[in-house]
């Protein structure tokens, strides 16, 4: 092969990649937020508490933290490949019997069921996302920043169709319909990598020398990379916080009434995240304002932006 093919094929094989995986991502994250226009509503006609309706939402992100190491390690014996693909399958499968919900009685057995799914999805969700980020970094070492900009266009665009999606094909078909939908979404980009991408495509360098992990341990002392996880950990806890409680506060105040309005008010953030991401991803550069001046530009806006959403009792806005 000419090294002209070679590059060729190297430059299709990257785009494929990058298709796929976004495509999955983009599913995943919807599947996230997909249940933020209608089902507290529907829970609470279930006879689920506030509190339950919150720990179902946040199960799936506590699940994601606390599987996502375990993912580094299934990556280093098994390889990316492997854990991503499980990882969109589970999503799969959880999505869908997750629309098994709604024919459960109400009480225990419609919260026990959604809990078991909810946590499902977030195990999967971490063995994707995980992977994921591990894949794309190998893919161009020289354009990394650019390739993980274009996953926050996903993962945002995941975030924004989720409600108003969900919205749509719950009045268009029922509970169970957003469920099915998405879980059969997400298989066909599992399909793809497992037909087109060997195992362990990503498992070398350039030159053919293996990487070198990085034990976790390694990791948790690095005084920074500690910082930037309690900085992503913040920066990713403002949709956690809306999510159960924005709906009935909308409704409350006459905002939206139905859920593809409670769906589309959600999107709103998400619009913004989106169109907003490949902006950020270059000025985030070292020899532009770096990224520790704009993780914490971005903390400050969330910080404005909850004290104006609720709004805060310190400006006594009457009707509010």
């Amino acid at each position: 092969m000419s090294p002209r093919s070679a590059k060729q094929n190297l430059r299709n094989h990257k785009l494929l990649v990058m298709v796929c995986t976004n495509l999955a991502n983009l599913c995943c994250h919807s599947v996230y937020s997909v249940l933020a226009s209608f089902f507290p509503q529907e829970a609470k006609a279930k006879g689920m508490s506030d509190d339950g309706v919150g720990l179902v939402f946040a199960i799936f992100a506590a699940v994601i933290f606390v599987c996502s190491p375990f993912a580094g390690r299934l990556m280093s014996k098994h390889g990316k490949v492997w854990v991503y693909i499980w990882g969109i399958c589970i999503v799969s499968a959880s999505s869908i019997l997750f629309s098994v919900a709604s024919s459960m009685p109400a009480g225990a057995p419609f919260m026990f069921w959604c809990f078991a799914m909810r946590l499902a999805q977030g195990v999967g969700s971490a063995l994707e996302e995980t992977a994921m980020y591990a894949i794309i970094a190998d893919l161009d070492t020289e354009h990394v920043t650019l390739y993980l900009g274009i996953c926050e266009i996903s993962t945002g665009l995941g975030y924004m169709i989720g409600p108003p999606l969900g919205g749509f094909l719950f009045s268009a078909g029922g509970f169970a319909t957003p469920f099915i939908v998405l879980g059969f979404a997400v298989a066909p980009a599992a399909a793809l990598l497992y037909v087109y991408m060997p195992p362990d495509a990503y498992r070398k360098r350039e030159g053919g020398e293996e990487k070198a992990d990085v034990s976790m341990r390694t990791l948790l002392r690095n005084p920074q990379v500690m910082v930037i996880a309690v900085a992503a950990m913040l920066a990713n806890s403002d949709y956690a916080f809306l999510e159960p409680t924005l709906g009935d506060h909308a409704q409350a105040h006459g905002l939206a009434s139905t859920p593809d309005a409670i769906g589309m008010l959600f999107s709103v953030a998400m619009t913004s995240y989106t169109l907003s991401c490949p902006a950020i991803g270059m000025i985030a550069k070292r020899e532009r304002f770096g990224p520790r001046t704009v993780i914490v530009s971005g903390l400050l806006l969330q910080l404005l932006g909850f004290i104006l959403i609720g709004p805060c009792p310190l400006f006594r806005l009457e009707g509010l």
